[in-house]
């Protein structure tokens, strides 16, 4: 056999498991609450639709849905997302401003094709979505950490970053943020400074990725604008490339997202994609379209904010109860996700395996950091477990901070 090691190109030996997947291992013992993953609530999906509209769909375009379909995707779809950014977000786009992606980890990935050069300098939040951060790493990037607050990405630093870059002669291609409801701290980066963030993207001439896959997941608070929607109404850069997914808002089975831009960076995206998987599924698009066509998507995400309310609420009750002096939380008027700090001489990846023989798991906070720090933070999902296993696993969590506080 031949030596792997030696013979592999050198983006998959950059690449690295996933944290989270390696920890969702853990979790697979009996007995386990598990807060690790960023799992919808199967309970919640809309399985009679679904199996309604496969039924109509087969009857009415079967030849279309089971066929290849134009890679940058269908017209059916592109015109209904066309209509739903319209409508919820009072943005308006062309179709030619769209392409369909098999969910937002393949549109992550092009992103990083079309932009990275080895050794190119990457600014991202700290913490960041790990998912990010592991495919822009398979390409070379180099991270440049920007710091966050409640308010989100902090814009002095990220000026000062930009700054010394600026002064290094560094390559720097993009800024890739998650701005509503932040994967992994819950965190909404505020409007006054999405409008910063625009205004230094023109100065300095540089991108802004605009991750934005639970956005329409809000159960309390007003929204601030999309970045995209500011730069329209304002500095008209072009420099906005947004990424959507139905994966929180729908299904994530059906492995469907859209990345919205100038339509110069659409047609090379388009390229790029005819490379990893000519199209994606025409039958998926379809059920897609139809949710939103027939007002379904309202009626759903109405349920999904409702029961998703009631878990974060119940995890915020139960960390309050449960959880010594000392450790704090971030409190998210959406999304999946909420931030756990424990004290900062504590390491909550030396107590993951405390945790794990108290029957509950987490994820481990440095993983979302592009410096490995941060770790004395946790990423907890409230969306996958009942309100009851909440309320318990939160208080098997709080055990195990004890137990190591005792110890220090």
């Amino acid at each position: 056999m031949i030596d792997l090691a030696k013979n592999l190109a050198t983006a998959p030996r950059r690449t690295k498991a996933s944290v989270i997947r390696e920890l969702l291992k853990f979790t697979n013992k009996p007995g386990v609450i598990s807060f690790a993953g960023g799992l919808p609530d199967p309970e919640l999906f809309p399985y009679d639709f679904v199996a309604g509209a496969v039924k109509e769909i087969m009857a009415k375009k079967g030849r279309v849905a089971l066929q290849y379909g134009p890679t940058d995707g269908l017209p059916e779809f592109k015109e209904e997302f066309v209509k739903f950014l319209q409508k919820h977000e009072g943005v308006s786009v062309k179709p030619a401003n769209i392409i369909v992606t098999t969910a937002s980890q393949q549109a992550l990935d092009i992103v990083g094709r079309l932009f990275i050069d080895a050794s190119d300098p990457v600014l991202v939040e700290m913490p960041s979505y790990m998912g990010g951060l592991q495919v822009f790493k398979s390409y070379g990037a180099d991270f440049v950490g920007v710091r966050m607050d409640d308010e989100g990405i902090m814009t002095d630093d990220l000026e000062e970053r930009l700054q010394w870059l600026k002064k290094q002669d560094e390559h720097y291609k993009f800024l890739y943020l998650v701005p509503d409801f932040q994967n992994p701290s819950g965190v909404t980066l505020s409007e006054e400074r999405r409008r910063r963030v625009i205004k230094l993207s023109e100065e300095y001439n540089i991108a802004v990725v605009e991750d934005s896959p639970y956005r329409q997941v809000r159960f309390e608070g007003s929204a601030p604008k999309m970045i995209y929607r500011l730069d329209k109404e304002t500095h008209n850069t072009d420099n906005i490339i947004s990424l959507f997914t139905f994966s929180k808002t729908f299904a994530p089975g059906l492995r469907i997202g859209v990345i919205v831009a100038h339509e110069q960076i659409i047609k090379k995206m388009e390229i790029l994609k005819q490379s990893l998987d000519l199209c994606s599924s025409s039958l998926n698009q379809l059920i897609a379209a139809e949710f939103l066509r027939s007002g379904h998507f309202e009626k759903h995400i109405a349920l999904v904010k409702k029961v998703y309310k009631t878990k974060k609420d119940t995890m915020l009750a139960a960390l309050e109860k449960y959880m010594p002096e000392g450790v704090t939380w971030t409190r998210p008027e959406g999304g999946l996700f909420l931030w756990v700090k424990l004290p900062e001489s504590m390491s909550a990846d030396d107590m993951f395996e405390d945790a794990i023989r108290e029957n509950v798991a987490y994820v481990i906070g440095s993983a979302f950091h592009c410096d490995g720090s941060g770790k004395n933070t946790m990423r907890l999902n409230f969306s996958y477990a009942t309100p009851a296993d909440i309320d318990e696993g939160i208080k098997r969590l709080a055990t195990a901070v004890k137990k190591r506080l005792v110890l220090k």
